[in-house]
């Protein structure tokens, strides 16, 4: 168990601390206590809104399995094969270990949800919690046993989705996006629905008071935020597969039109839900200027990953501080186009700067 959670836990932890902290801050920012808790004795007593957050722990757990497995099929990892060498009862125990350490963001919920469950005598609705969490855990046993004992093996279900998608011709700014749709689609889906989901509800809370285009703003910023996993995919899958193109006689503008491309595809669900969501009173100007922003953001979040010697700590630090500064410029009404102009401008200089002594040091 020792050596799954460094090798493993510890990493999925690592490369997910700003998912994990845009949902905490989204969860815990906007929701007071008192909210969380009326939500949860809502989701005790009406079945299909329980089933909704079961869906979600479900996601979530396919998630952690689908990043865990490509752990196992990493070049670096293979000495975890070696596991089989242990008795099924010491494989068993330390995969549901590692699968409990790795559900944490949501079985600390349930644990909550359990205990207004107790007070409210929804003991029904409690014991379908506790099934929920055992049947993640065991399903995660269930796959990593399956990987072990099948290494280096090939999906036989990908083989006719890659066979079709070998029949097309992709263009360079389709190259991440659909390695996002074939390698990575749990936490494709996860990261839209998160990002959407914090636009619908800033667009809702919108007419509920005094509030003006600060908080549509602000909306924006978490959804950027909710992007920063996609930079760093983006930056390791440059690493591992597309490395040979800094050597082609490719110019800069085209370059950095690919990424524009690249990301602006991935914001149109951020664009349709914004537009069919946008409250009275405020126009398409800002809504436009909102993705805008958001686009920049990300664009910007991208090119800092080319600076080589920054940490992952002091990445996670200027992040963190780079968050704090634009919610204090939104705050103080500094006009969104204005920042995405600064944004797209520094993303430019960093490029230029970085772009060609930049390389990855991790495998994806």
């Amino acid at each position: 168990f020792r050596i799954l959670n460094l090798t493993i836990v510890k990493e999925y932890y690592r490369q997910n601390v700003v998912f994990i902290f845009a949902v905490l801050m989204f969860s815990f920012g906007f929701l007071r206590s008192q909210e969380h808790i009326t939500i949860i004795k809502m989701a005790l007593k009406l079945p299909s809104l329980l089933a909704l957050a079961f869906l979600v722990w479900t996601l979530h757990a396919v998630k952690v399995i689908l990043f865990s497995l490509r752990m196992f099929e990493s070049r670096n990892n293979e000495f975890l094969y070696h596991i089989r060498m242990f008795s099924p009862m010491k494989r068993f125990l330390a995969f549901g270990l590692m699968q409990f350490n790795l559900i944490q963001l949501t079985f600390l919920y349930s644990l909550w949800m359990i205990k207004i469950g107790i007070e409210e005598k929804q003991f029904l609705s409690v014991l379908a919690i506790i099934f929920c969490n055992i049947l993640l855990i065991f399903v995660g046993i269930i796959a990593y046993e399956f990987r072990i004992k099948r290494p280096n093996s090939v999906s036989v279900t990908a083989k006719p989705i890659q066979s079709f998608l070998a029949k097309f011709r992709t263009p360079s700014y389709l190259f991440f996006i659909r390695y996002l749709f074939s390698k990575q689609p749990v936490l494709l889906l996860l990261t839209k629905v998160f990002s959407c989901f914090v636009l619908v509800g800033v667009c809702n809370l919108y007419p509920t008071d005094a509030y003006d285009e600060r908080l549509l703003a602000l909306g924006g910023l978490f959804a950027a935020a909710a992007h920063t996993v996609f930079c760093q995919q983006y930056f390791d899958f440059e690493g591992q597969y597309l490395s040979f193109s800094r050597n082609l006689p490719i110019i800069p503008q085209q370059r950095l039109l690919t990424y524009f491309l690249s990301y602006a595809l991935l914001l149109l669900p951020e664009i349709i839900i914004l537009a069919r969501n946008l409250p009275d009173g405020v126009s398409y100007i800002f809504a436009l200027e909102l993705i805008i922003f958001i686009l920049s953001m990300i664009f910007l979040n991208h090119h800092t990953q080319y600076i080589n010697g920054i940490s992952n700590d002091a990445f996670m630090q200027r992040l963190f501080f780079a968050g704090i500064l634009f919610f204090l410029l939104i705050m103080f009404k500094i006009p969104v186009i204005l920042m995405a102009l600064v944004n797209f401008s520094t993303a430019i200089f960093v490029f230029q700067k970085y772009y060609y002594e930049s390389q990855a040091d991790k495998e994806i």
